[in-house]
């Protein structure tokens, strides 16, 4: 179904900006036609939309009914040979998402975008490390032209006060071309520059995050974490929102609205996310100590 991946343990870790591949004609080029196909028959009724500050797009809601052709990707990312070549290649045994939490077939309309974010880095059900995450493109009548890269940015930890500091890479998403990457805590990506898309164009997304109990994994936020890169302007309103989207309790209120809660009920939950931050700044620190002591 899909081809070997054809990049070495050493080559992916050592990436820039942080590990990570990229191999074209991943998939049987049939069956990926085929699965192309399924998904853009699928009823629009199937897909929420998420329209926010941070990302506009359509993902599939029911994972565990899946048509036939991304039922049979699904089982052969998950099957043991597969699980094992991953493993070998980003360094460390990988667990599935067996509540199919983290997989997803995103589709993008004409202005659709999705923000510069780091992903969450603990899964809130099984409390494993969200180790890797690999996705495959099926756009069809997509052209380079109409924009809506994936861009892997450098930028500082999303522990404390996170920065980007310049974009590294920026990725087509073209037929058949996959991407994989460790979601450390400076893994920083997205497509922030909406899709000028015509009327035939679907920029489609099929992503699947695998675990592990890797605690060299420093992320410890429940769901995803977005910034604002150097060139966009200042905008507190927009800063407080996506505190609101990195919190587990409170991502709801942002996943689809393009306003802000009440202010009563903002600055409440600002001020529980901001705790939350410090947690994380003191088991960072505790981490260091830790490993100190022992040298």
């Amino acid at each position: 179904m899909f081809s070997r991946i054809n990049t070495k343990s050493d080559t992916y870790t050592s990436a820039n900006p942080f590990p990570h591949l990229v191999q074209d004609k991943f998939l049987n080029d049939t069956f990926a036609k085929d699965l192309q196909t399924e998904i853009l028959s699928l009823s629009m009724k199937e897909f929420d939309r998420y329209e926010n500050p941070f990302e506009s797009k359509y993902t599939l809601r029911d994972k565990f009914a899946f048509p036939p052709y991304l039922k049979q990707l699904f089982d052969e990312l998950q099957s043991e040979t597969f699980l094992r070549e991953l493993s070998t290649l980003v360094g460390a045994p990988l667990l599935l998402d067996t509540e199919r939490l983290y997989w997803g077939v995103h589709l993008y309309d004409n202005g659709d975008k999705l923000d510069i974010h780091t992903d969450a880095g603990i899964h809130p059900l099984l409390n494993k490390k969200k180790h890797c995450t690999l996705g495959i493109y099926l756009s069809k009548d997509y052209e380079e032209s109409q924009g809506c890269h994936l861009e892997l940015w450098k930028g500082t930890s999303c522990l404390k006060n996170p920065i980007l500091e310049e974009k590294v890479l920026s990725i087509a998403p073209i037929f058949n071309r996959m991407i994989l990457f460790t979601c450390t805590d400076k893994a920083w990506h997205g497509n922030p520059e909406p899709l000028q898309a015509n009327e035939t164009t679907k920029r489609i997304f099929i992503t699947i995050s695998y675990l592990s109990e890797d605690t060299s994994l420093l992320n410890t936020f429940k769901k995803a974490y977005f910034v604002k890169r150097p060139q966009d302007p200042e905008n507190p309103e927009k800063d407080r929102l996506r505190l609101l989207r990195a919190n587990p309790d409170t991502c709801k209120e942002v996943y689809r609205t393009s306003t802000s809660p009440k202010k009563e009920s903002l600055e409440k939950l600002t001020q529980a996310f901001q705790k939350s931050l410090e947690r994380n700044q003191k088991l960072l620190a505790l981490r260091k100590w830790h490993t100190l002591s022992k040298q």
